[in-house]
């Protein structure tokens, strides 16, 4: 009996590897799909765009972007939390959303801790901007406007439970400001919204404060530590009083239990292209900060920032409404 069962397991072996799975080690064999929780045109979309061509180079296979804008992301990442770990389906992230989104979506079907964290490229600080038309055009004016007609100015912003959304609660914390918050699928509708007036406000990423400055709208403040170099008129919101820092992280990452070969592969495949002085000075230009972060100290990031982020809630109260 013993016998047959090592002939078994053997005869089993012999077919696993004569038919070409290799558990890793050829990876990849086929196109890769790229899940993009928002529009195109959207800040993940531009990143993405950028290291798609690399990527391609270096894997020697088509990553082909599929879009899934839906509850600030909420929608893509329970897909991708879903998805098989096998290296065939990655997507971008975007924190504090993933962090934020299950404390208070109900039926979101991801946790921080379903995904292999593979590299952070760059990230966007948050500022205030209002459309061309509005009658405030400093910080200072936007504060005593929105005081004087409580709960009638409104600000878009992309997601509900999103870094977007929370800049926007301990905003209006810090100021005394009641404002009506209004939620994008993607920042692409967000700025076709502010371009048209359609909203009064935006609290939106420094690279649609870059684009849309060219139509008319008005950065107020910008949540970076100095003046931006694409935003070096725009005040930041700490040298006009105000500690305040807000910011979108981004990057790439795949589902949990991915293989060591795999989650090897991708993230010193990513490190090299991120890296690459030439995509950070494009990322800079757009009104990206270059940030890289490899999957170890990622990982650790994301841990660290789900517990300050918690304790901001509950010391502020500024979100009521978990699940």
């Amino acid at each position: 009996m013993k016998a047959q069962r090592l002939l078994c397991v053997a005869l089993c072996l012999l077919v696993i590897f004569s038919s070409g799975i290799t558990f890793g080690a050829d990876y990849p064999q086929k196109e890769i799909t790229f899940i993009n929780p928002f529009n195109p045109g959207g800040e993940v979309d531009m990143y993405f765009r950028m290291v798609q061509p690399h990527l391609e180079k270096a894997l020697g296979v088509r990553i082909i972007p599929e879009y899934k804008p839906a509850a600030g992301g909420a929608v893509a990442w329970s897909f991708l939390a879903a998805a098989k770990p096998d290296g065939y389906t990655i997507g971008g992230f975007s924190l504090p959303h993933v962090i934020l989104q299950p404390w208070f979506i109900k039926d979101t079907k991801f946790t921080p801790d379903d995904f292999t964290y593979l590299n952070m490229l760059a990230y966007t600080p948050i500022g205030l901007a209002v459309k061309k038309d509005f009658p405030a055009k400093t910080l200072k004016e936007f504060i005593e406007y929105a005081k004087a007609n409580p709960n009638k100015v409104t600000v878009g912003v992309v997601g509900k439970h999103s870094g977007h959304h929370l800049a926007t609660l301990q905003f209006m914390k810090l100021t005394g400001t009641k404002l009506i918050v209004v939620p994008f699928t993607g920042t692409a509708p967000q700025k076709t919204a502010i371009m048209g007036g359609h909203v009064d406000a935006v609290m939106t990423n420094s690279t649609a404060m870059v684009e849309t400055r060219p139509a008319g709208v008005i950065p107020l403040a910008i949540g970076s530590e100095t003046r931006m170099e694409q935003l070096s008129d725009v005040p930041t919101f700490a040298e006009l009083g105000f500690k305040f820092y807000p910011r979108i992280d981004r990057g790439f990452f795949a589902p949990k239990d991915l293989s060591t070969e795999v989650t090897d592969k991708l993230e010193k495949t990513l490190f090299e292209i991120v890296s690459n002085k030439e995509v950070q000075s494009k990322l800079a230009q757009l009104g990206f900060v270059p940030k890289v972060m490899k999957r170890a100290a990622l990982t650790k990031y994301v841990n660290d920032l789900s517990v300050e982020l918690k304790r901001l809630i509950e010391e502020e109260k500024l979100i009521s409404d978990s699940k």
